[in-house]
């Protein structure tokens, strides 16, 4: 029993920390007219998009469902800490 608790403790840690790394979880939905939807779902669901806010890159992929992380590999909260710092012109 020690096993299985044990199993769904590193399970749950290892999680958590690929979700604040900025990794997320990405699925499909296929439109009408050959169009695609792509769905990402990561803990930083208020950031903006890509042109303005951190991109994401693909990881892993199984058919429509996969993984997704920071194509810089920076957690996105750094990004929001440094356009903070710009907008309110900090000094140090």
């Amino acid at each position: 029993m020690r096993i299985f608790e044990r199993l769904f403790q590193i399970t749950v840690f290892v999680v958590a920390g690929f979700m604040a790394w900025g990794g997320g979880f990405f699925w499909r939905d296929h439109l009408p007219d050959n169009f695609t939807r792509t769905n990402i779902y990561t803990l930083y669901r208020t950031l903006p998009p890509a042109p303005l806010g951190p991109r994401f890159c693909q990881i892993v992929e199984a058919g429509d469902y996969g993984l997704v992380g920071p194509c810089n590999s920076v957690p996105p909260f750094v990004w929001w800490l440094e356009k903070r710092y710009r907008e309110k012109n900090f000094t140090i």
